[in-house]
């Protein structure tokens, strides 16, 4: 776990923005708390993905978040990162799966 962590956190300090059109950096160093929930690794999100959650955000969510995975090569269940909210307790909606 701990290569991962190290490996992700290398992958988003080189990383340039995925286009000029969106720029995802805050969700990506965000949503990092939550990647072993969304990729089905974890039944339960984690208390730091819950305050990832509960954070308003100005760029498209789900085009970051798909964007993390492609780039991480990680597969993520769209329909867990929108029932993230649910599972943390959270009066909103993401949509990513639609």
């Amino acid at each position: 776990m701990a290569h991962f962590v190290a490996f992700v956190t290398i992958f988003l300090m080189t990383m340039s923005p995925i286009s000029s059109s969106i720029s995802c950096d805050n969700v990506y160093w965000d949503f990092v708390t939550c990647i072993w929930y969304i990729a089905a690794y974890e039944s339960e999100p984690t208390t730091r993905c819950c305050k990832t959650v509960a954070k308003q955000y100005e760029e498209n969510i789900c085009e970051c978040i798909e964007n993390l995975g492609n780039d991480l090569d990680i597969r993520f269940d769209l329909s867990r990162i929108d029932d993230l909210p649910n599972k943390c307790h959270e009066p909103k909606s993401l949509n990513c799966s639609k």
